[in-house]
């Protein structure tokens, strides 16, 4: 059966320039856009109130000084593909348990493209890789 309705992609950004920007980017892929979330709190709820999980996630490491891990590992639970975004290096995010596929900021479309095709496909980056 084929899919006619857009994938629906959770966005977690507490910036809201970054998050408007992200989500026209995200929209114009094609994509309907849930949220934006802008603190863990936030996220759990949509994720909570949803009938069934988005399709995949993006989201910001850091949410207003607060780590996203509670985010990332209520989306790893439900099997969402995550994309984790953030100036951090790789290394650092490892260390602070976020270990998802990585998109560097600042990103431009074609990286965040980039980053759902992967993460939808399961296409997992080399140790220290980054988009």
């Amino acid at each position: 059966m084929l899919r006619t309705e857009p994938l629906r992609l959770l966005l977690v950004e507490d910036e809201a320039l970054i998050a408007m920007d992200l989500e026209a980017m995200i929209e114009d892929m094609g994509y309907c856009v849930i949220g934006p979330a802008a603190s863990v709190d936030q996220a759990l709820t949509i994720l909570g109130d949803l009938p069934i999980p988005p399709d995949a996630a993006i989201v910001d490491a850091n949410l207003g000084g607060s780590s996203a891990r509670p985010v990332v590992e209520a989306l790893q639970t439900a099997n969402v593909p995550t994309v984790i975004a953030s100036g951090y290096e790789a290394s650092e995010l490892e260390g602070m348990g976020l270990k998802s596929l990585f998109l560097r900021k600042p990103y431009n479309a074609e990286t965040v493209e980039t980053a759902l095709h992967h993460a939808l496909n399961g296409i997992e980056l080399a140790p220290g890789q980054e988009l």
